[in-house]
């Protein structure tokens, strides 16, 4: 997805906004780890609005996936649900005090008049998912003009047996981002990623967690077998649909180049301003003994997390300014050599602006096997 479609807005449709992911910001450059030569990969959103939750049934209430479309805008979507119809089992579960529906799914080329890019190629071949979150207890959904609208972030995203979902989600499948739309108290919800039939010979799922990003204590990964399931001890949103895919739309070639976009993905070509050497030089001189002397930590991004059974880590915060950001790595790439302390590997970003910009993450493995992490930022700038 072009960083420029990070946000798109449809002219004339009330109450609507289309939300998709990508590398930073418009105008941010994403930039390896110092001193990484693998196992990172980085994906930063700036999102906007999520919701959801799982495990009961209700009284159907929503709009079929054929209005949802017609809602946010989308002709070519909207002809297309109406031939195909919504999901068969109208299943909705519930959790964390929020009905979540599942409406419709569809597959194939062209079905969007909103296609986007990745990596320099428009992707036309693409998955949707419609579904509908309302709260339990009645009380409306606030609107997307609200105020209140997004204070609670929630993920819809798409996972595939036999890959790890810290891995392999809405974040890292070309064309992931969303569509959503209130209606009557209700949000609706329309994923686009790019075309997930070719794993039709496995399990594939779309889940609904808390948080902007992949939470992975809501779900359980079984290593043995690749499936995913609800972590029916945690105390939060974490509904899960298996889709219904037919096994016969299985494309193993597809499937091997999407697997290979994602375990090697393609580094944006973007020229190098003044700014970035600028940038580069700030960098080059900061080690782990004097990084407090030329840059101060932003508090609120102070995070403790935990490696997963696999030992990958995920990490998001939220910038005073509202800008957001994710990624997840693996703590052996990280801690090549288990010391205690933080380390030597930084990961940071900047735009155009150069070390005004700057952001730059940091990793400190604690005693106990979790990683503190905190963001910083340049002094004096």
């Amino acid at each position: 997805m072009k960083r420029d479609e990070l946000f798109l807005a449809i002219n004339g449709v009330d109450d609507c906004l289309i939300a998709g992911c990508a590398s930073y910001s418009a105008k941010n450059k994403v930039v390896k780890l110092k001193g990484m030569n693998r196992g990172i990969v980085a994906v930063a959103c700036l999102c906007m609005v999520l919701i959801l939750s799982g495990t009961a049934y209700a009284a159907w209430k929503y709009l079929s996936a054929k209005d949802v479309a017609s809602k946010i805008g989308d002709t070519k979507l909207t002809e297309a649900f109406d031939k195909q119809g919504d999901w068969a089992g109208g299943e909705t579960q519930s959790c964390g005090g929020y009905d979540i529906a599942m409406i419709g799914l569809i597959s194939g080329k062209e079905l969007s008049d909103h296609l986007v890019t990745s990596d320099g190629q428009v992707v036309s071949d693409n998955t949707y998912a419609v579904v509908g979150i309302s709260k339990t207890d009645g009380s409306a959904m606030p609107d997307v003009s609200s105020d209140s609208y997004g204070e609670n972030d929630f993920l819809v995203s798409p996972y595939i047996q036999g890959y790890n979902p810290s891995k392999y989600n809405i974040f890292t499948l070309a064309a992931g981002g969303y569509f959503a739309v209130v209606e009557d108290g209700i949000q609706y919800r329309i994923m686009e990623v790019e075309n997930i039939e070719a794993f039709a010979d496995r399990e594939i799922y779309l889940g609904v967690s808390d948080g902007s990003f992949y939470n992975s204590d809501a779900y359980i990964y079984d290593n043995a077998t690749g499936k995913i399931s609800r972590n029916e001890k945690y105390d939060g949103v974490n509904a899960l649909f298996v889709l219904p895919i037919d096994p016969s739309k299985a494309d193993k070639r597809a499937a091997d180049a999407i697997i290979e976009k994602v375990e090697n993905p393609i580094e944006e070509d973007i020229q190098d301003l003044p700014s970035d050497k600028e940038v580069e030089t700030f960098m080059s001189k900061l080690t782990v003994d004097n990084i407090d002397n030329y840059a101060t930590p932003v508090e609120s991004t102070r995070k403790n997390v935990k490696p997963d059974k696999d030992g990958y880590i995920s990490y998001d915060y939220v910038m005073p300014n509202g800008t957001s950001s994710s990624g997840f790595w693996n703590i052996e790439d990280m801690f090549p050599d288990g010391k205690i302390g933080m380390s030597e590997n930084f990961s940071y970003s900047s735009s155009e602006n150069g070390i005004k910009d700057l952001v730059i993450e940091t990793y400190t493995l604690n005693k106990d096997g979790t990683v503190t992490c905190v963001v910083y930022v340049p002094k004096n700038h």
